[in-house]
């Protein structure tokens, strides 16, 4: 989901900040994690493996420097594989982390070569041109502010994984539970519908720019590729219930899947307000949101 410079959200490829409310929550949640972090260390909760996401993570996001709108995109990819390795490699990597971090590598590698592939495509060269511009005229302590935050939004949403590896420690288990088995499935279903749903529409612009897709999985959903993303973190939170520490601990695994959630309906919602305006009048238009939902399939 990169954004123009005004922080509009145009596209599911990443995270991004959004429009309206949601750029307003975005600092919100940031702080709450900034004080999360404080009463973990407090209560020694906060680890070296902790740290080592931070930092992880304050490197990748300075890809923010080169193009802002990269952060929402590689940026987000790069994180989600390096912290979630970095987890594994320091826990041991108990077979619960592996299911876990191995599905969001999975997913991260699934994005980082989907938007390469969408960057380089002709199709998007005009939005390309327009990234560049509106990088620029960012001012660079909107980078730097932009930097900080995405970084620790990144490195906390790898908190799940880390609690699920460190209850493991303590308890001299590999890490699985009921919890763990279904949020990986619902992860992993969201995974596979939000890649089939950006690889249909991406072939549907190619052929159609200026066309709707009603096709595929956008034939009873207007916007799966949301669908799939908001099932990826409802996953990540699922599969944590239980494995945190304290109530600090389990705050920190839900924050950032719990933002993405919150940024992808609103993103759906201004998707669907983009195309009533574009195609509205259109009967055949209307025919289709008369048998489709904006994010759940529509029953025959």
């Amino acid at each position: 989901m990169s954004t123009n410079h005004s922080g509009r959200t145009q596209q599911r490829n990443g995270i991004a900040i959004g429009e309206g409310a949601i750029r307003k929550i975005f600092p919100a949640f940031v702080v709450v994690m900034w004080v999360t972090t404080f009463f973990l260390i407090k209560s020694d909760k906060w680890t070296v493996t902790n740290t080592a996401q931070i930092i992880a993570a304050l490197i990748l996001c300075g890809i923010v420097f080169v193009n802002f709108v990269y952060v929402f995109s590689y940026g987000y990819a790069m994180c989600l594989f390096a912290i979630n390795l970095i987890i594994l490699i320091r826990s041991g990597a108990p077979l619960g982390a592996i299911i876990i971090g191995g599905l969001l590598m999975i997913y991260a590698a699934r994005l980082f070569v989907f938007v390469f592939r969408r960057y380089q495509s002709e199709s998007f060269a005009p939005r390309k041109e327009g990234i560049k511009v509106a990088n620029k005229q960012l001012p660079f302590p909107v980078k730097i502010a932009l930097w900080i935050q995405t970084s620790t939004l990144m490195a906390f949403h790898a908190m799940t994984t880390f609690n699920v590896a460190s209850k493991a420690e303590r308890e001299g288990t590999n890490g699985v539970s009921g919890w763990l088995i279904i949020g990986a499935l619902v992860l992993a279903q969201g995974l596979v519908i939000e890649a089939r749903a950006d690889t249909q529409k991406q072939t549907a612009k190619a052929s159609s720019p200026n066309r709707w897709l009603e096709s595929g999985l956008f034939s009873r959903s207007r916007h799966p590729n949301y669908l799939g993303e908001i099932l990826v973190q409802l996953g990540v939170i699922i599969a944590g219930l239980g494995a945190a520490s304290s109530g600090w601990a389990f705050l920190a695994g839900i924050l950032a899947p719990t933002y993405i959630i919150i940024l992808m309906i609103s993103a759906a919602t201004g998707g669907e307000a983009a195309k009533r305006q574009r195609y509205g009048d259109d009967p055949a238009f209307q025919a289709y949101l008369a048998r489709s939902n904006r994010l759940l399939p529509k029953l025959r």
